[in-house]
Protein backbone atom coordinates (compact mmCIF):
# COMPACT_ATOMS: atom_id res chain seq x y z
CA UNK A 1 0.00 0.00 0.00
CA UNK A 2 1.12 3.66 -1.16
CA UNK A 3 2.38 5.73 1.83
CA UNK A 4 0.60 9.02 2.13
CA UNK A 5 3.98 10.88 0.78
CA UNK A 6 4.81 9.08 -2.36
CA UNK A 7 0.91 9.81 -3.90
CA UNK A 8 1.05 12.63 -6.47
CA UNK A 9 0.24 16.04 -5.42
CA UNK A 10 -1.37 18.43 -8.09
CA UNK A 11 1.95 20.18 -8.22
CA UNK A 12 4.40 17.61 -8.10
CA UNK A 13 5.82 15.89 -11.65
CA UNK A 14 4.39 11.73 -11.63
CA UNK A 15 4.68 8.85 -14.22
CA UNK A 16 1.26 8.29 -15.64
CA UNK A 17 -0.18 5.23 -17.63
CA UNK A 18 -3.58 5.88 -19.31
CA UNK A 19 -5.12 3.26 -21.01
CA UNK A 20 -7.62 4.13 -23.74
CA UNK A 21 -9.69 2.51 -26.26
CA UNK A 22 -8.95 2.73 -30.18
CA UNK A 23 -5.64 3.70 -31.88
CA UNK A 24 -3.76 6.57 -31.51
CA UNK A 25 -0.70 7.71 -33.79
CA UNK A 26 2.27 8.69 -32.56
CA UNK A 27 2.30 12.22 -34.39
CA UNK A 28 -0.07 13.42 -30.99
CA UNK A 29 2.64 12.62 -28.59
CA UNK A 30 3.31 16.41 -28.78
CA UNK A 31 -0.65 17.07 -28.11
CA UNK A 32 -0.08 14.59 -25.18
CA UNK A 33 3.02 16.30 -23.76
CA UNK A 34 5.22 13.85 -25.06
CA UNK A 35 3.84 10.58 -23.73
CA UNK A 36 5.18 7.01 -25.29
CA UNK A 37 2.23 5.72 -27.21
CA UNK A 38 1.80 1.92 -27.82
CA UNK A 39 -0.75 -0.11 -29.12
CA UNK A 40 -2.16 -3.63 -27.77
CA UNK A 41 -4.63 -5.86 -28.62
CA UNK A 42 -7.45 -6.85 -25.85
CA UNK A 43 -8.74 -10.45 -25.41
CA UNK A 44 -11.82 -9.76 -27.66
CA UNK A 45 -9.53 -8.52 -30.24
CA UNK A 46 -9.94 -4.89 -30.15
CA UNK A 47 -7.04 -2.26 -30.05
CA UNK A 48 -6.25 -0.08 -26.71
CA UNK A 49 -3.44 2.29 -26.50
CA UNK A 50 -1.81 3.18 -23.58
CA UNK A 51 0.11 6.37 -22.89
CA UNK A 52 2.94 6.62 -20.52
CA UNK A 53 4.92 9.74 -19.58
CA UNK A 54 6.14 11.99 -16.95
CA UNK A 55 3.65 14.56 -16.33
CA UNK A 56 4.53 17.85 -14.49
CA UNK A 57 1.70 18.14 -12.64
CA UNK A 58 -2.05 16.77 -12.21
CA UNK A 59 -3.08 20.10 -14.26
CA UNK A 60 -1.15 18.03 -17.41
CA UNK A 61 -2.67 15.20 -16.97
CA UNK A 62 -6.04 17.01 -16.92
CA UNK A 63 -4.96 18.74 -20.10
CA UNK A 64 -3.77 14.95 -21.49
CA UNK A 65 -7.23 13.69 -20.73
CA UNK A 66 -8.97 16.88 -22.57
CA UNK A 67 -7.14 16.11 -25.51
CA UNK A 68 -8.16 12.02 -25.06
CA UNK A 69 -11.61 13.36 -25.16
CA UNK A 70 -11.22 15.60 -27.98
CA UNK A 71 -10.01 12.94 -30.09
CA UNK A 72 -13.20 11.13 -28.85
CA UNK A 73 -10.76 7.50 -27.04
CA UNK A 74 -12.81 6.28 -24.12
CA UNK A 75 -10.16 6.32 -21.46
CA UNK A 76 -10.31 2.59 -19.93
CA UNK A 77 -7.71 3.32 -16.39
CA UNK A 78 -5.35 5.77 -15.22
CA UNK A 79 -2.51 4.74 -12.90
CA UNK A 80 0.23 6.93 -10.93
CA UNK A 81 2.97 4.61 -11.59
CA UNK A 82 5.91 6.95 -9.78
CA UNK A 83 5.59 10.56 -8.13
CA UNK A 84 8.23 13.06 -7.37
Amino acid sequence: MNEPSSLPSMQGPAIYRIVVGGTIDGHYANQLEGMNITQRVTEDGGTESVLVGRLADQSALSGVLNTLYELHRPVHSVDCLESR
